[in-house]
């Protein structure tokens, strides 16, 4: 990791003016609330791409050429961080990593670090989500892009947890501050014995690993209702609230 300010600092401007030349599309950000199902405070933020005019994030990244993803990746980020602050949100702020492998992520995190401070936000406040482990790579690699994280004094969260290749195993390995639960394991949970199953094992295990869970696509008060009873306490979904480019501290339950 840098550890000269200025350096840090050119890196991040560099690397922001080579995504202008490389993404090809406006962009800007959404943002959905992650809210504590018992005190119903919200504790964090979500940052979604959108299009300039409402576009999904499929949409956009669409739009993207492969060989230009890792910089628009990192594009996202620095700029969530700068809308995130405009926006006046005061709570954790979420951000994706989809393109971030092992060669690249001691750049991606001071990069992020170097924005976030630029924009008044404690490293503390900001969440990494991972949605593809496998391309952090092996054990001693996910081991590792845990510890650059926290001596950063960024958190990480493992995200799609419950299907594809977020298995216990590498979760276990990897240690995250958050799971977040695959929406698909949470539709209908209520009345699904198969994914309730699935669901009490994968909090089994993440509090025996001490990892807090959130669970995804919550749409309905039975399927919160359910996931309160199993002992979760985060939550994020239509239920709360939907993606919005304005932010609101109060909850609008669905």
């Amino acid at each position: 990791m840098f550890h000269d300010s200025d350096q840090a600092s050119a890196f991040s401007t560099a690397m922001f003016n080579d995504c202008h030349e490389v993404v090809d599309t406006g962009f800007s950000f959404a943002f959905q609330p992650l809210v504590d199902a018992h005190s119903r405070e919200v504790v964090g933020h979500e940052a979604l791409v959108r299009g300039l005019s409402g576009e999904s994030a499929a949409t956009v990244l669409n739009a993207i050429r492969p060989e230009n993803r890792y910089y628009f990746d990192q594009a996202c980020r620095m700029r969530a961080l700068k809308v995130a602050a405009l926006r006046g949100i005061d709570t954790a702020i979420h951000l994706n990593c989809s393109q971030i492998s092992p060669d690249k992520l001691a750049l991606s995190i001071d990069a992020t670090v170097e924005a976030a401070e630029e924009y008044g936000i404690t490293p503390g406040r900001v969440v990494l989500e991972f949605g593809n482990l496998e391309m952090l790579g092996g054990p001693r690699q996910l081991d590792k892009a845990r510890e650059m994280a926290h001596a950063a004094g960024l958190k990480v969260l493992a995200d799609n947890v419950g299907v594809g290749e977020v298995g216990l195993k590498r979760l276990a390995v990897f240690r995250p501050d958050f799971v977040k639960l695959d929406r698909s394991l949470i539709s209908g949970i209520d009345s699904s014995a198969r994914r309730q199953a699935i669901v009490c094992g994968i909090i089994a295990t993440c509090k025996a690993l001490n990892i807090e869970v959130i669970a995804t696509g919550v749409e309905c008060e039975e399927e919160m209702g359910w996931l309160k009873k199993a002992g979760m306490r985060l939550a994020q979904g239509f239920f709360y609230g939907h993606p919005t480019a304005n932010p609101s501290a109060d909850l609008k339950m669905a």
